[in-house]
Parts: C-alpha cells; structure tokens; sequence
C-alpha cells in the first residue's frame, strides 16, 4: 500500500460484508444493485464479444441510461461505489470476473463521465452515446495477455503498454448491435478518446462534441491513477488531481480540468480522510467552490474507536479543523458503505 493507507485497528479488519445493509436507503440499494448488475452484465457481453459474430447490447444501454438517471436522482452511492478499491468490488460481485480491469475500470469511467457531462448540461439524447463511448474506451483490450490486462501506468502521464493496445476497439465494437441506435457514433466517439492528447488539449470549449470527449478521456486517466489494476501502486484522490493539473497541464484543457476539480474534488464523495484531530471521516458531501473544506461524517475516534452515532461536520463552517491525508482501506468502505 502507500502512504496513504491508513492503520486502521485490526478489529475493523473483521467487519461482516453488509452490515448496514439493513439500514439501507432505498436509493442506496438500488444504486448498488445496478452498479453490480452493471458490472456482471458488461463481463457477459465482453465474453460474448470474445466468442460471437455479433452481441446484442440493448440491456447495456439501458444500464448505462439508468445510471444517468440515478445520478440525476441521487449520486451518493455510485460515486462512492466509483471510488471505492476494486478489491472491495471484486468482494461483491456474483461470479468471477475475468476481465475485470476492462468491466470495472469502464463502468467508472462512465460514472464519472455521466456524473461531469449532466453537470456541463449535456443534452439527455446524447448521454447514452457519451456514456457508453466511456464504458467501452478500454474494450481494444479484450483477448490480450493478462499481463496487459494488468498493466498499470508507467509513466508520468499515466501511458502504460496496454494504452498502444486499447486504441484499437473497432473489431469489438463494430460487433456490438443495439436497436434503434446508431453504433458508428460510439466507435467515433471511442476513437476520439484515444486520441493523442495534444490534439484533445487544442480543441476549444465551443466544439461540444470535442469537449464531451475530453471529459471522458480526463476521467479515464483519472480512474487509471487511482484505482490499481495489478500490484502496483495507487495515487490518492488528492494525488492523481495534481498530477492531471501539474504535470499534464500541457496535454488537457484547463478549463476542463478546472471544471474536474469542482464536480469530483480532490477529495471525492464516499471517499475517507484523517482529520487534523486525528479522527477517521467519510466524506458524504462536496462544497462547491470549497473542495478543501466538505462535509464529513467522523466515524472513528482519534484512537481508532468507532464514533457512535458518528458526527456530521461541514468543514467549511470549521476552520479550525482541517483534512490531514487521505485514506484508501477497504474495512472502511465494508463498514460505512452506506453512510452518508
């Protein structure tokens, strides 16, 4: 783990699976329930991809549509199921999923993306092209060696072997067929994705379509820093916007990164953080024009004891408290996944 990882106490390491579920939202489980029905149904289409002529995916647009809508709704729990590790996904998913950096890393992308795109104020007949183009960026991969699977960014800008392999999605997506919808513009869209950086960085705000696409683009990498794919380590939140501001500020439009930095924050919802009086917190709201100062919810002491009920704070109203560190440990997320 790096640095970042915190030393939670062993007995938060021994929390059941689901122990809150009981008092679970009714948007909260019907986010999970489609976050993982999403998942385990683009591993049957990547299979199906692999073996068939041709694959009907009329229920992966619909999946994709519904996760719009739910954003719309209520975006807590699928952005914190997002930015959760992919070790606490696999934990919850039905069945084994073999090609799970391209299944997992897609439908975060699409979350992201969809969640960024409402807020630009995308026009609803094209988040679902936008919105697949991001599911499917990472479809090229499909048939290639795990240890391209696997492949985690080597470089500063985040380019791995498997980025030269993931630009070529056509074969895949060329066999994908969706009723009353014209799939050419997904593989256009997809194309442009994998575009060369510069030319993203070049195109203006006004050219819509160029615009949509970085966003999708600037959320793939984004997810590729902070979510570890092999063995390798991960960024933090906080970490991975930094390196999309600094040192890639040559390859992304400011604008658009600027715009990132508000709608997810370097410290993004569902995400946990150390606070400067030690405690553990969740964060379960985001400040606008305030991303350093959110609302959280402490649920450990600063020794590590569970706060009981934990404590609502809106950091922008605190300014004596602030966030020490971000924390990536999947006991929290077991323990507090429906806490907001």
């Amino acid at each position: 783990m790096n640095q970042e990882e915190n030393n939670v106490p062993d007995f938060m390491k021994a929390f059941p699976f689901n122990q809150a579920e009981e008092q679970e939202a009714p948007a909260f489980k019907k986010s999970r329930e489609l976050y993982f029905e999403t998942i385990d149904l683009y591993q049957e289409i990547c299979e199906a991809l692999v073996r068939e002529p041709t694959v009907v995916c009329d229920g992966l647009k619909e999946k994709t549509d519904k996760i719009a809508a739910m954003l719309k709704e209520d975006e807590r729990m699928l952005m914190g199921l997002a930015n959760a590790p992919y070790s606490y996904v696999m934990n919850h998913t039905k069945k084994d999923i073999l090609y799970f950096p391209i299944v997992a890393h897609g439908v975060n992308i699409a979350i992201y993306a969809l969640k960024l795109l409402i807020d630009l104020g995308t026009p609803e007949n094209q988040l679902s092209y936008l919105g697949l183009a991001g599911l499917l960026s990472h479809i090229g991969l499909l048939e290639q060696p795990e240890e391209h699977l696997l492949a985690d960014s080597d470089s500063p800008n985040g380019h791995s072997e498997a980025d030269d392999i993931k630009n070529i999605p056509d074969k895949f997506i060329e066999k994908i067929r969706i009723k009353d919808f014209h799939t050419d513009s997904i593989k256009a869209l997809v194309s442009i994705v994998q575009q060369e950086q510069q030319f993203l960085s070049t195109t203006t705000l006004t050219q819509a379509i160029h615009q949509y696409t970085m966003v999708i683009h600037i959320c793939d990498k984004y997810e590729s820093l902070t979510h570890k794919k092999g063995y390798g380590e991960i960024s933090s939140p906080i970490d991975a916007m930094k390196m999309l501001c600094d040192k890639m500020k040559d390859y992304f439009n400011q604008e658009i990164i600027k715009f990132f930095f508000n709608r997810l924050s370097i410290y993004p919802l569902g995400s946990y953080v150390q606070l400067s009086s030690l405690e553990t917190a969740k964060i379960v709201k985001i400040n606008d024009n305030f991303i350093m100062r959110p609302v959280v919810m402490i649920v450990l002491d600063g020794e590590g004891r569970e706060k009981i009920p934990p404590i609502k704070l809106n950091l922008r109203e605190k300014p004596t408290v602030y966030i020490k560190k971000a924390l990536a440990n999947e006991a929290l997320y077991e323990k507090f996944i429906n806490l907001f």
